[in-house]
């Protein structure tokens, strides 16, 4: 905030409209063909493997929550399971171009986009990289696990992590993501830029525009994606972050490298 700031009475108190400009809505309208010209078919063959991974792995938890197996092999879990089945394109589309650096924040309804953002970094990190990672994050306890008889490339060898280190932090087991503290709510993963949700409908609001305020002051790369749903509209801390993500300030009183809005998107699930 500026230490003095001039307003003159005159012309604050004069008579205005308050205006807003033209906000597109549903606007997409390019065909197949178009959407081809964008894409390789190997990018076609990536987008619909991260859309059947995460299904497989949302009927698989919703298996065990009605029927309590999976494949024939039972399993038990008391545990919380809020599936976002049927929004797996959604999930890939946010996490399709982001990599590492980029941080996500998840909507109520998380593991879509935690596989969506972790199977994207996995992409684009090379093989040495992908294996630090895995090999010091908790001292490799859950990839001593997935290693064990694996024969494969080193890329696949992270997904399996993924899968496993997701899965058993969604059933609070001690080789999760998060030694099985997150639960199915509050997972994350920050090697992958994955950030978590919390048990607040719209949290994510708020907390993700500190997080590109962060990213934006000290000149980290990447973007921050709030990922929310349509109900979150309700919630008065969910505008107050939008209100502060767009404050004129950014523009009128930052100056240089600075100036300009913060590198957030809005992500709303419906």
């Amino acid at each position: 905030m500026p230490k003095s700031q001039n307003i003159n009475p005159k012309e604050v108190r004069k008579p205005k409209f308050i205006e807003f400009g033209k906000i597109p809505v549903n606007q997409y309208n390019k065909s197949i063909e178009e959407e081809k010209k964008i894409f390789t078919k190997e990018d076609f063959l990536r987008i619909y493997h991260d859309m059947v991974v995460i299904r497989e792995f949302e009927t698989m938890l919703n298996l065990i929550k009605t029927t309590n197996e999976y494949n024939g092999i039972p399993y038990n879990h008391p545990g919380p399971a809020h599936l976002s089945i049927g929004q797996e394109a959604a999930a890939v589309g946010m996490a399709y171009t982001l990599d590492a650096d980029d941080y996500i924040f998840g909507s109520h309804r998380s593991h879509g986009e935690i596989l969506a953002k972790g199977l994207s970094a996995i992409h684009r990190l090379d093989e040495d990289a992908l294996y630090s990672v895995m090999k010091n994050y908790f001292g490799g306890s859950a990839l001593k696990v997935v290693e064990k008889g694996f024969q494969g490339t080193i890329k696949d060898l992270a997904v399996n992590f993924l899968l496993y280190g997701a899965l058993a932090e969604i059933f609070a087991r001690e080789n999760g993501f998060n030694k099985g503290l997150g639960g199915s709510m509050h997972a994350f993963f920050t090697p992958f830029g994955i950030y978590p949700n919390n048990a607040i409908v719209g949290g994510s609001g708020d907390i993700s525009v500190g997080a590109a305020l962060y990213k934006k002051i000290n000149r980290k790369p990447g973007i921050i994606v709030c990922n929310i749903g349509d109900a979150s509209m309700g919630c008065g801390p969910v505008w107050e972050g939008i209100t502060f993500a767009t404050m004129d300030q950014y523009r009128t009183l930052w100056d240089g490298e600075y100036r300009g809005g913060l590198p957030l998107i809005f992500n709303f699930m419906m």
